[in-house]
């Protein structure tokens, strides 16, 4: 199968490509980032700092779909001008990318962009332009409260994930108390909220609570805390690197609890780390990503799978799959404004998404005019021979 008619096939299978309809005309006053024939997208994100694991393979998940609607003839007979820019997972550089984003590339709208800092801080700039903001990677609560005509989540937030696992593992297997360890960010605060609704809803006892720096390597002294506790359920609020360091050093001191991560961590490279040391490791996230080294047991996912491939030379991460899905949502919503496009009108096409069908699975996804954040459930996930397997599905949240 060449690499065109891959590309074709799999848009015809989504049926989600859009005919040119050649009707406009070059004298037309159009909105900010769309001309006669293109549609200007940006993106700020890690592409070679601390958290680039996440940003590189969502931007090519993003491109693939791009990529598509190019070939399939565009959206309305408009392609996508895909601008990103690396802000290294630092606010500074993230501010300074939107700035040439709106003010340079005058996008039409922001997709994918990283962090929570990062995207409050440039929230009013965007909006001010009526520029959207559509599914920062990140599943921070702000980026769709309070309520905003031009903000959209991808993900369940961080408090709701901690809310949803903790209490479905505290039905399953009644414990009594539990403990946090998180990061000292609104990352990790917003994860601490989380824990805390759990553990009052939940009617548990909190026996321990740790915040540590992203730069922190030594665990010891927190293994050490959370086995004398008696803590018998972990909720983690870390990044990747700490995952693994604090889990191995809680199964090497002998520390046998339950311990739940969020979206995170979800990543093949956490299942597969420490030979072997992940096992038992839980993770709660609003998305699925098949298992693409085995048999996925659909021709579109393979198809889709092998294009990945051959188009960025490697395997498709959790991220590959996220960014492709928000790139069809910004499709489907594109396609659904008409040729006429504007702001509104595709924010209404995406307000009208009701039910997606989601080609890889997982966690159903619909908006409304009052639900700007897409998860309907979340699903429970466990290391198990070096890799994830699904423990629950379409647990409420």
């Amino acid at each position: 199968m060449t690499k065109l008619i891959a590309i074709a096939v799999m848009s015809l299978l989504l049926g989600l490509a859009a005919c040119g309809d050649g009707g406009e005309s070059s004298g037309i006053n159009y909105p900010r980032g769309i001309t006669a024939d293109t549609i200007k997208i940006g993106s700020h994100t890690d592409l070679s700092g601390p958290i680039a694991i996440w940003g590189v393979p969502m931007i090519n998940g993003m491109r693939q779909r791009f990529d598509e609607v190019a070939i399939a003839g565009g959206i309305h007979g408009r392609t996508i001008d895909f601008v990103v820019e690396d802000s290294q997972y630092q606010v500074p550089l993230a501010v300074k990318a939107t700035n040439k984003l709106l003010n340079v590339d005058e996008i039409f709208a922001m997709i994918g962009a990283m962090g929570t800092p990062h995207n409050n801080a440039v929230f009013d700039s965007m909006f001010e332009l009526n520029v959207p903001s559509l599914f920062p990677l990140t599943a921070a609560v702000s980026m769709y409260e309070p309520l905003h005509p031009l903000k959209f989540s991808y993900f369940v937030s961080y408090r709701d994930q901690a809310r949803g696992g903790m209490r479905y593992l505290v039905d399953q297997h009644g414990y009594k108390n539990a403990c946090l360890q998180t990061m000292a960010t609104d990352y990790g605060a917003e994860v601490e909220i989380g824990f805390e609704q759990s553990v009052e809803e939940n009617d548990l006892e909190v026996v321990y609570v740790g915040r540590h720096k992203g730069t922190e390597t030594d665990f010891t002294g927190t293994v050490t805390s959370i086995k004398n506790s008696g803590c018998e359920l972990l909720v983690l609020g870390p990044f990747i690197k700490d995952t693994i360091l604090i889990y191995t050093a809680a199964r090497d001191a002998g520390w046998d609890g339950t311990v739940l991560a969020n979206m995170v961590p979800y990543v093949p490279d956490i299942a597969s780390a420490a030979d072997g040391g992940m096992e038992g490791l839980y993770a709660v996230a609003p998305f699925f990503v098949p298992d693409f080294a085995g048999d996925v047991g659909d021709e579109w996912i393979a198809a889709w799978h092998e294009m990945y491939v051959d188009n960025f030379g490697e395997e498709p991460a959790a991220q590959s799959v996220m960014g492709y899905v928000m790139a069809d949502l910004l499709v489907k919503s594109l396609e659904a404004a008409g040729p006429d496009v504007t702001a509104e009108k595709m924010v209404a096409g995406l307000e009208g998404i009701g039910q997606y069908d989601n080609p890889f699975g997982g966690p159903s996804i619909s908006f409304s005019a009052s639900k700007h954040m897409a998860g309907d459930s979340l699903n429970l996930y466990q290391v198990k021979g070096g890799k994830w397997i699904t423990a629950a599905e379409s647990l409420p949240y």
